[in-house]
């Protein structure tokens, strides 16, 4: 099979599992409530679970491992490849999110939307 003929095929398993996960996360009350987030809530919640010593190591190496993934310069498809260089990052993502819905106990994961969708102070305001 000839060098694009691989690339294809991996790229449509990469289309299909994102597609099949995105599914999966909308089927269940806790991915719906995570794709509500706005980002910096899903900042919360990520930053929520972190310092949640109950969920155990292999949740917390996932949020670490999807953390190192988003700010690496190396992609599984580079980013200048318009919308497949996008595309691989947000498969990564729901993948990540549906494996933490997975392992994570429920009151532990819901505890951290709690925090993540309680609305924020206002800061200090800057003097103009």
């Amino acid at each position: 099979m000839p060098w694009y003929a691989w690339i294809a095929t991996a790229l449509v398993l990469l289309a299909l599992t994102a597609a099949g996960s995105y599914l999966a996360l909308r089927r269940s009350e806790r991915g719906r409530r995570v794709l509500a987030l706005s980002t910096s809530g899903r900042i919360r919640a990520g930053r929520a679970l972190l310092r949640d010593r109950a969920i155990g190591r292999a949740p917390r190496l996932v949020l670490l491992a999807l953390v190192a993934y988003l700010v690496s310069p190396l992609d599984l498809v580079p980013d200048f490849i318009p919308v497949l260089g996008q595309a691989d990052d947000i498969a990564i993502v729901i993948a990540a999110v549906g494996l933490l819905i997975l392992l994570i106990p429920r009151d532990r994961f819901e505890a951290a939307l709690r925090e993540a969708e309680q609305p924020r102070p206002p800061g200090p305001s800057t003097p103009e």
